[in-house]
């Protein structure tokens, strides 16, 4: 269906206008600037017809000079608001206002908005700059700002491609494991229709070494076969192998929510410098984490969009970190319909609401099983909070340390919320990428927790900001810290001791009877944190030097961003039509395989563990 045609031929008042692709959306570029501001009618009327979203703007030489517009909005927008930095994006004729409060310059149901649009012919973006500072994303949007050009004529190339593609029947659905089959880590399956080769995640298996970190790429892949890739969040574990794929010369698009999309950059980043660090070398450099940047197409939840000729993509809330998402997938029109779970947890958190389980259609489904044994209970919110102050509490007591390994996005700001909470009066120290991550999460509020939500939007308290919070940003404080002799609480990188600052404080507590170290995460087999855990006196690192561990271990459950057991069978139990064939990914083999066994049994499902490398069948 020629789309381009049908909208030109439903306005035939817009003589001038320029109509094209971008990703999925039309956008109609005009000089009529009574239309732009009258539009709406219109347009809705084509959408209805033709299912499309569409988007009306100026055209970029009829727009007024950027410094007017500068002054312009700096005269509508309430000081109130504290402007940060106002971005030009010529190209799609859009002006980004990163201010600290954007409820004060949306204004009251979008009225400052609109005055402005209305004002300046450009279409006005209100975001939410980083606070805590952060450079990491400054650096982000300075990338998408810098490089509008480029992505204007990618979004139109993927446009062309999904829309002007002459599509073959839909006879077939196959899902191919490349990773995660009966074990955690290096997430990534291939789904393929006659029209489709689009991958979900594409992760690192944390632990591992050699070929068995990364996805398995079978010897008669194609690369430039790829259509897409679907991003369910920003943990290595799913998103880590990406830029490689880029350095191989992949071109095309990656779907993901704008949380995940700087998480995932922030999080590649610092595996670079740990690995450059570690070995001399790494697998891929930063001019691919940026090509990755420049050629993600960000979707918010619940938002539509066709990915290629015959997939259509939505998204929905996970529950496991910022901006995680269950990706749903409607398949030729709706001849079968597929949810990729990716991690997910469907319980109350202190950060983000249960995952999403009202799905209209499900025909098919992948889902993890991390915690999918018969003994994976986990006790609640409640109990686990109360036993971690209790833990806290008896260490100081003592005059001990405590040590906190955590991974840098949604467990360590889980933990400060927590800490914010219960008042507790020492120093915390929060070191590595933690408080880069904490800025994101700041910058995205509506992706939080309802109360906590609020409490950022409206009530104006950020836990994230607390100066109970002591950011360690440099070797000279992390030594004076280390020097300290009073009992405080340090969280650090990374989550598994496999790297990162936690292995200097360890180095120099370990030994001491008095200080405690927290595990608040899962610890993968072959991590330094596995063998602790597991109640090893001494450990190795990688350059042979031993750490002696005389410290009381504890690990704490309830904390997880993963569902255990019960909740993973509540999520089935509770989603609006049951699938009839569920695939089981994203555990440890006896897990993954006793989950299905108790899916089937329970809901009469057909349901199967697949090893790496088997295919399955959908359609």
């Amino acid at each position: 269906m020629d789309y381009l045609k049908i909208v030109k031929e439903s306005l035939p008042e817009l003589t001038d206008a320029r109509i094209h692709y971008e990703g999925s959306k039309i956008v109609v570029y005009t000089r009529n600037k009574n239309f732009f501001l009258t539009q709406n009618e219109k347009i809705r009327e084509i959408v209805e017809k033709i299912k499309k979203r569409i988007e009306v703007r100026i055209e970029p030489d009829t727009l007024p000079p950027t410094d007017e517009t500068i002054s312009k909005i700096k005269e509508i927008i309430p000081p109130e608001a504290e402007i940060s930095d106002i971005y030009f994006e010529p190209d799609f004729s859009k002006v980004t206002i990163n201010v600290r409060y954007p409820q004060i310059a949306i204004g009251e149901q979008g009225e400052i908005v609109r005055r402005i649009k209305k004002e300046t012919f450009w279409i006005p973006l209100v975001q939410r700059v980083a606070t805590p500072k952060s450079n990491h994303v400054e650096v982000i949007r300075k990338t998408l700002y810098q490089s509008s050009k480029y992505r204007k004529r990618f979004l139109n190339s993927i446009g062309k491609k999904i829309y002007l593609t002459d599509p073959k029947e839909t006879k077939y659905l196959r899902i191919l494991s490349l990773g995660s089959g009966r074990e955690v880590g290096r997430s990534c399956f291939l789904m393929q229709t006659p029209n489709s080769n689009i991958m979900l995640d594409c992760g690192l298996s944390t632990g591992a070494t050699g070929e068995d970190q990364y996805p398995i790429i079978p010897p008669d892949f194609d690369i430039d076969s790829l259509d897409a890739i679907v991003l369910s969040h920003a943990h290595l574990d799913h998103c880590g192998f990406i830029p490689y794929l880029y350095k191989m010369g992949y071109k095309g698009p990656v779907y993901c929510t704008e949380p995940t999309r700087e998480l995932a950059a922030l999080l590649q980043v610092d595996t670079i410098q740990l690995t450059q660090k570690e070995m001399g070398k790494s697998l891929y450099t930063s001019s691919d984490v940026k090509k990755m940047i420049k050629n993600v197409i960000p979707l918010k939840y619940k938002e539509v969009t066709d990915i290629t000729s015959d997939v259509r993509l939505i998204f929905e809330n996970a529950g496991h970190l910022l901006g995680s998402a269950i990706s749903h997938f409607n398949i030729a029109n709706g001849k079968i319909n597929l949810i990729y779970t990716g991690d997910i947890k469907y319980s109350v958190s202190n950060l983000l609401d249960p995952a999403f389980t009202q799905f209209l259609r499900c025909e098919g489904m992948i889902i993890e099983s991390t915690y999918g044994g018969p003994n994976d209970l986990t006790p609640r919110l409640e109990d686990a909070e109360k036993e971690f102050i209790s833990i806290i509490e008896k260490t100081i007591k003592r005059g001990g340390k405590v040590l906190i390994p955590s991974f840098a996005v949604g467990r360590g700001q889980e933990l400060m919320v927590i800490l914010e909470k219960y008042n507790i009066d020492v120093p915390i120290y929060i070191e590595g990428m933690i408080y880069d991550a904490s800025a994101i999460h700041s910058t995205y509020p509506k992706y939080l927790a309802y109360n906590l939500q609020k409490q950022i939007i409206e009530e104006n308290k950020n836990p994230f900001e607390s100066k109970r919070f002591i950011h360690i940003a440099s070797y000279r404080e992390r030594e004076q810290v280390l020097s300290d002799e009073k009992p405080y609480i340090v969280i650090a990188t990374s989550g598994m001791i496999n790297g990162g600052p936690i292995i200097e404080y360890l180095k120099k507590f370990g030994s001491d009877k008095k200080n405690t170290l927290i595990f608040v995460g899962y610890q993968a087999k072959g991590t330094l944190g596995n063998k602790i855990q597991q109640g090893y006196k001494e450990v190795e690192l990688s350059n042979g030097e031993k750490i002696e561990i005389n410290l009381e271990v504890k690990t704490l459950d309830g904390l997880s961003g993963h569902s255990d057991r019960k909740q993973l069978l509540n999520f089935i139990g509770h989603l609006k039509e049951k699938p009839k064939r569920i695939l089981v990914n994203h555990g440890e083999p006896s897990k993954a395989l006793n989950l299905a066994g108790a899916i089937n049994k329970i809901f009469g499902i057909e349901s199967y563990a697949p090893m790496n490398l088997e295919a399955m069948r959908f359609l």
